[in-house]
């Protein structure tokens, strides 16, 4: 349960990143349109946090599993990015700070 909190925190968190580099979202988000090369920025970090949350799942265990287990995260962390975006864009600061406490914890757990 830990490694998919784990998992599943680091996917919403590069989904965040990828809606922050979104013009509507961007919108919702920071209450204006962002310079170019911030929103380049969020798009290839969103990219990065993807790759790293897929690495650790790779090198976690049977690769073919672990595959679907990162797809299965992403699922989860759609439908957590899409509500945010939807019914508390006021509050979405504060839950990608969650998101980022969790991974925290459930990263430092998972290594002990």
């Amino acid at each position: 349960m830990m490694f998919f909190l784990l998992i599943w925190s680091i996917t919403s968190l590069g989904f965040f990143a990828l809606a922050a580099s979104m013009q509507k979202h961007q919108k919702q988000i920071f209450g204006q349109i962002l310079a170019a090369p911030k929103t380049r920025l969020a798009t290839i970090l969103g990219w990065i946090i993807l790759a790293v949350a897929l690495g650790l799942c790779a090198i976690t265990g049977a690769l073919s599993n672990m595959i679907s287990y990162w797809v299965g995260s992403l699922s989860f962390a759609a439908i957590l990015v899409g509500l945010s975006l939807s019914y508390a864009q006021n509050k979405i600061k504060l839950i990608v700070i969650a998101c980022a406490v969790v991974a925290l914890i459930t990263g430092i757990m998972c290594s002990i």
